[in-house]
């Protein structure tokens, strides 16, 4: 905890208490700072972490005391008709409200995505904690809760992309790097990344592009029909610009997929041509990768160890709590992929 924050009460039965040991800055957490997202104030970030758990309610059966833990978003209930199917992102209870775990003086603070991760200790409800092996390194295993899980999922589990096929990717962040790696991982046989940064060739070449296209000056339609004649089986926009999406739509093959990863504004609307989208082709809504915490994160451990998924690769810099503005100014410029803070 920082001097000045506070835990309030006592573990619920079922809420956990883990010494965070590291937080990705997500360009998520810089969109609260701006208001693009309706977030209640004041708010703690950070919600991309890793931790040990120090202390467990008396119900709780998913961790233990000493675990080390990648912390999860979803606070699905476990019992509903989609947890039960193995869809724990579409659970009411999941999205929307946020607890409020801190105070400052009698001031009540809320917890973006009900985990808070800019502190040195949080609280997180027992479903929000997946345990992982001791030799997986938690400056790593952070990236796993958001950036990771986010772009690997949206091939794995929403565009589903197969051996052969064709994918563009908009935008080399840190998620739209993990969409190039888990693409490159399905067996695509090419990889399209756009980008206005010039100087993100090397690392989302380094990810498993075949190809850089620097948008500045041309149009990105054109630059993808012009490698990939007819448009390719799989479009990711994670840069979460509407026009963006409308272009995405064009630049698809009949029967191919358009994957919104990135978030605009949440009022934003998008438009585009009917016959853009009217060749049977799907356009996918992706929260989170349409994760699975529980199944998917060691899936996403094991890899790492086994040195098939780059996450060492993915961290630009660390730093104490009181670098969060500089990694907010790295994602503003482009420059970062993902500064990890060490609050302890």
């Amino acid at each position: 905890m920082s001097d000045s924050l506070e835990l309030v009460g006592d573990l619920e039965p079922r809420q956990v208490r883990v010494e965070i040991a590291a937080a990705g800055v997500c360009g998520s957490d810089l969109s609260c700072v701006h208001g693009k997202y309706f977030m209640p104030t004041p708010l703690v970030l950070g919600h991309e972490a890793s931790g040990i758990v120090r202390e467990v309610g008396s119900a709780v059966s998913y961790c233990s005391v000493g675990d080390h833990v990648i912390l999860s978003t979803f606070t699905n209930c476990g019992h509903c008709d989609d947890c039960e199917g193995g869809d724990p992102g579409n659970c009411a209870e999941s999205f929307g409200g946020l607890r409020q775990s801190f105070s400052e003086g009698k001031e009540l603070i809320y917890n973006f995505a009900n985990i808070g991760a800019f502190v040195q200790e949080t609280v997180v409800h027992e479903n929000q904690c997946v345990p992982i092996p001791v030799e997986m390194p938690l400056e790593a295993a952070a990236l796993i809760g958001c950036a990771v899980a986010t772009g690997a999922g949206a091939v794995f589990n929403r565009a589903q992309v197969r051996m052969g096929d064709s994918v563009v990717v908009i935008g080399a962040g840190g998620v739209g790097l993990n969409v190039v790696q888990a693409a490159a991982l399905a067996g695509a046989s090419v990889i399209v990344v756009l980008d206005r940064v010039a100087g993100k060739e090397t690392i989302a070449r380094e990810f498993g592009a075949t190809d850089f296209v620097d948008t500045t000056d041309v149009d990105p339609v054109e630059a993808v029909k012009s490698l990939v004649p007819g448009g390719v089986h799989h479009v990711f926009e994670v840069v979460g610009d509407p026009k963006l999406l409308g272009s995405a739509i064009s630049m698809t093959r009949p029967g191919g997929n358009i994957a919104a990863v990135g978030v605009p504004e949440l009022t934003a609307t998008v438009t585009y041509p009917f016959m853009a989208l009217h060749q049977n082709k799907n356009l996918l809504g992706v929260r989170a990768g349409g994760t699975r915490p529980h199944k998917d994160f060691p899936m996403l451990v094991d890899l790492y160890l086994r040195g098939r998924l780059k996450l060492d690769e993915l961290i630009s810099g660390t730093a104490g709590l009181e670098g969060l503005s500089e990694a907010f100014a790295g994602i503003k410029s482009g420059t970062a992929t993902r500064t990890v803070l060490l609050p302890n």
